[in-house]
């Protein structure tokens, strides 16, 4: 609709605001409150102004952080017993690599032996029978136990699991593959071969999962 200060451009693309712009109450979601500051310290104050960022970050008022690339590992230890099978299949990840910056990261797990080849693990918790392996992913140095996986915050039981297979540094989790469903492109949005990272003050990172086997 056009006047003479305010319109839009054919297409809805840009709006001009030439005129005053009003808001009918109820019509804008408020900032999350931010209390006083009662800091004495330098150390203090940069910890309530640091948050307060956070906050623009999050209410989308102010440009979100990138990630750095992420540290990949193939080195898991699974010792459990029962457990020898996804183990086994871990053991012929031959090498990792990551590739893509900022919000988007590809996952290349090689292979030395045909996915056909690898051995069936149970997953548990309603992930069913596949030919999964193991990788450590480390989005940052921070704890993870601050992370989002797929939305959901990971917790202490997540940093647990990350030290039984021998992943001690910081900000790591253990992400299981089930290799024959990336394999096949089984890649939905949150699914097997895809998931997402998220933390405060940060832009929502997207992981695809790849994989290679041999060529002979």
């Amino acid at each position: 609709m056009y006047n003479t200060k305010n319109y839009t451009e054919q297409g809805g693309d840009v709006t001009h605001i030439g005129g005053k712009l009003v808001f009918d109450e109820g019509a804008v979601n408020l900032l999350p409150n931010q209390e006083a500051g009662t800091s004495t310290t330098a150390s203090n104050i940069l910890a309530s102004v640091n948050a307060l960022l956070v906050k623009l970050k999050n209410a989308g008022l102010m440009v979100a952080d990138n990630w750095n690339t992420p540290t990949v590992t193939k080195s898991i230890n699974d010792t459990v017993a029962g457990h020898a099978n996804r183990q086994y299949n871990t053991e012929q990840i031959s090498s990792v690599a990551v590739t893509g910056e900022n919000d988007n990261f590809e996952i290349t797990i090689t292979l030395s032996k045909k996915v056909s080849e690898l051995k069936d693990f149970d997953g548990g918790n309603g992930w069913g029978v596949h030919k999964w392996l193991g990788i450590g992913v480390q989005p940052w140095s921070n704890a993870i136990t601050s992370l989002f996986y797929n939305d959901s915050q990971l917790t202490a039981e997540d940093v647990t699991e990350a030290q039984s297979v021998g992943l001690d540094s910081a900000g790591y989790f253990v992400r299981w593959v089930a290799a024959d469903l990336v394999l096949a492109g089984n890649n939905e949005e949150k699914s097997k071969g895809k998931f997402t990272i998220w933390a405060d003050g940060f832009k929502t990172a997207h992981y695809t999962l790849k994989i290679v086997e041999p060529t002979e």
